[in-house]
């Protein structure tokens, strides 16, 4: 009589020995896995590099920084002149503050040259009806004087030595300026000449 295992054999052959060698599959994927380790290590390699140049290039930065370049406005104004009622002629005092400005003006170069903005208040020339008065200049408009104000300022900053051609004298006639041409304060302070500063 057969035994069961005997039994078995005959029916369904031996059994196989079981493989101890690792599929085809986990071959490859081990291979796979260890090349993907080499590059991510490569990879961190390079960032490791990367991040010290860029520390580097900030400590030079630190170490010695380039002086920056200003940009220069294009038109600034400078300094404003102010003019009596119905006069265009200069104090000796706004003079004097021209030349020390025309001093200021030469010490350095620059890249601007200047521009005089001469204004009036909006009183017609002679005064109004019923509160005339004689004008101290020979002009018949505002506009005339407001030009001779800054031709005035104009050629004190030129015998003060600015060159010719670096000056410019513009006249903008009667102005509304910060207050109301129906104040005495406003009216003194819309009487002036705009020194400005422009960029050539």
């Amino acid at each position: 009589m057969l035994s069961s295992c005997s039994t078995i054999n005959a029916i369904f052959g031996p059994s196989e020995p079981e493989s101890t060698a690792a599929p085809a599959g986990d071959q490859q994927l081990a291979s796979e896995n260890e090349q993907l380790g080499a590059e991510v290590a490569a990879l961190r390699a390079e960032l490791k590099q990367v991040n010290q140049d860029i520390a580097d290039k900030k400590a030079q930065a630190t170490a010695s920084p380039k002086p920056e370049r200003v940009a220069t406005p294009v038109d600034r104004l400078w300094v404003t002149v102010s003019f009596r009622s119905g006069y265009m002629e200069l104090t000796r005092e706004s003079r004097k503050a021209l030349s020390r400005l025309a001093k200021k003006f030469l010490s350095k170069p620059r890249e601007q040259s200047i521009e005089v903005r001469g204004y009036t208040d909006d009183e017609p020339i002679g005064g109004y009806p019923g509160h005339r008065h004689k004008p101290h200049h020979p002009y018949k408009t505002n506009m005339a004087l407001s030009h001779a104000r800054a031709t005035n300022v104009a050629q004190a900053l030129i015998d003060a030595c600015i060159p010719n051609d670096s000056v410019r004298a513009l006249g903008f006639g009667a102005s509304n300026y910060v207050a109301d041409n129906a104040t005495a304060e406003g009216r003194q302070r819309n009487r002036r000449a705009e020194i400005h500063l422009v960029r050539n």
